[in-house]
């Protein structure tokens, strides 16, 4: 299976573990400049804007934070909603972690060029643990 089609699969089986969870899940469509974010998902009064990525192992590249997807989650942030998110998947071990756009920013802008994405590693939060606070 491709990137691509791995990346959509990763969506599409996050949306549904997020329903499962009680979230009003929608996916955006996927056009050709591409989307800022994969997911919105509401539960409780509390909206969520989050982008899917699939990781190899423990390191994030955050060259792969494009630039459309910071500047409008910063405009989501700046509008009343939750920070943006990225939930990040290790493929090797099926762990999800869920990021916030500004540590990734904060990250690559200290001149970084990758995280390291565990459950244990502040401020990633495994999915397990976000959900119930979300």
């Amino acid at each position: 299976m491709n990137n691509k089609r791995q990346g959509t699969a990763f969506e599409k089986e996050f949306a549904s573990l997020l329903s499962e969870h009680g979230f009003w899940v929608h996916r955006l469509k996927d056009n050709e400049n591409g989307q800022p974010f994969d997911l919105i998902a509401a539960r409780d009064g509390k909206t969520y804007a989050i982008d899917c990525k699939d990781c190899d192992g423990e390191r994030f590249r955050l060259s792969r934070v494009e630039e459309n997807q910071s500047s409008a989650m910063r405009l989501w942030e700046g509008t009343g909603n939750k920070p943006g998110l990225f939930a990040i998947r290790n493929r090797k071990n099926g762990i999800i972690c869920m990021v916030t756009r500004k540590y990734l920013e904060d990250k690559k802008n200290s001149g970084r060029s990758y995280v390291a994405i565990t459950p244990d590693t502040f401020p990633a939060l495994a999915f397990g643990r976000w959900v119930r606070w979300a």
